[in-house]
């Protein structure tokens, strides 16, 4: 696993790069008023998670002298997606709260059984399974060679 501070750098690039994408949504107008762009847009903040945890896997691959091992590869993994759900959970209740309440009224009016507690759930669990997955796939790249990734 590589050192704490490049877990947490990993970890806070994932979970504010996609807050500063939704602030830039919201400011763009595509939370409420423009919501169809928005439900297409929203898909761009998965290349924080991906950037993220890439890096932090070859960070891992280099301190243990060139070859990650799965442990370390899920522990790394695991760890970005935490510190990215920490901020992803304090975020969004920040903004479906404080930010832009219009957010979920707005959606709501288009029939979505939505509240701030379920979007919450989502945003974590979406943080540790999407970490999850990124994980898996760049570890099967980088064991089976890819050491350019």
């Amino acid at each position: 696993m590589p050192d704490a501070r490049s877990t947490l750098l990993a970890g806070l690039l994932s979970g504010g790069g996609a807050m500063a994408w939704t602030m830039f949504e919201f400011a763009m107008g595509w939370h409420n008023e423009q919501l169809d762009v928005g439900a297409k847009t929203g898909f761009v903040a998965i290349i924080f998670p991906v950037i993220a945890i890439v890096w932090a896997l070859r960070k891992a691959r280099q301190a243990a002298g060139g070859v990650i091992s799965w442990g370390s590869a899920l522990a790394t993994g695991l760890a970005v997606s935490a510190i990215s759900a920490a901020i992803g959970l304090t975020f969004f209740a920040a903004y479906y709260t404080l930010i832009n309440p219009k957010f979920l009224m707005a959606m709501q009016a288009r029939g979505a059984p939505i509240d701030v507690a379920s979007q919450l759930v989502a945003v974590v669990l979406g943080s540790f399974v999407v970490g999850m997955v990124i994980t898996a796939i760049t570890t099967i790249v980088m064991r089976r060679g890819g050491q350019n990734l």
